[in-house]
């Protein structure tokens, strides 16, 4: 009875190896778009459920709600920053006193965290910093958009969430098919 041994010869190995690298090689660059497409709708779905929940809360208490850009001092963390630094994350809270910014007696609805990577940027009709939603739900005016540019400022990686006046919110959709999401006239969003 001959005996046969089991394994792989040292050829083998290095063939597979080889082979495994080669596939690897392929592979990284989608992997990594993939990975920013995925970072991209994350962010602006994170977005669109804190706004929905502002919205929500002022229509079910009947109160002005701010989201606003939580500013970036660790000491002052529950206080509203600069315009375009939403990538930060946000805060939502009521503005009973309705002064547009967080004092001691609003009460916090929730918190947006920061991004992992990108930013966003906000523009509105009335170039405020904040979002805020009425007791019937409605903004105070303030139709506009946020705006999500990658770090490398790819505009095939650019994504939008557009707010009516409404409150209500659309996300940007390429429509045309060029591989560019178009805002809400039609042009291509550009992080430039």
């Amino acid at each position: 009875m001959r005996r046969f041994e089991t394994g792989f010869t040292l050829l083998e190995l290095l063939t597979t190896l080889a082979l495994a690298a080669i596939l690897t090689a392929f592979a990284i660059p989608g992997m990594q778009s993939l990975v920013q497409k995925h970072q991209a709708r994350s962010a602006l779905q994170d977005l669109r459920a804190g706004i929905h929940l502002a919205r929500q809360t002022a229509i079910n208490k009947n109160v002005n709600v701010i989201i606003c850009p939580r500013l970036q001092d660790a000491r002052l963390q529950d206080t509203c920053g600069p315009r375009n630094t939403w990538h930060a994350g946000a805060i939502i809270f009521e503005d009973r006193d309705n002064s547009r910014t967080r004092t001691a007696d609003d009460l916090i609805v929730g918190y947006l965290n920061p991004i992992s990577s990108g930013r966003i940027y906000w523009r509105a009709f009335r170039s405020r910093s904040y979002l805020q939603f009425t007791g019937s739900g409605l903004t105070d005016w303030q139709n506009g958009n946020l705006l999500y540019c990658p770090n490398n400022m790819d505009p095939t990686l650019a994504r939008q969430l557009i707010l009516n006046v409404a409150g209500r919110t659309y996300p940007s959709r390429d429509a045309n098919g060029n591989g560019i999401h178009e805002d809400a006239r039609g042009r291509d969003l550009s992080c430039s």
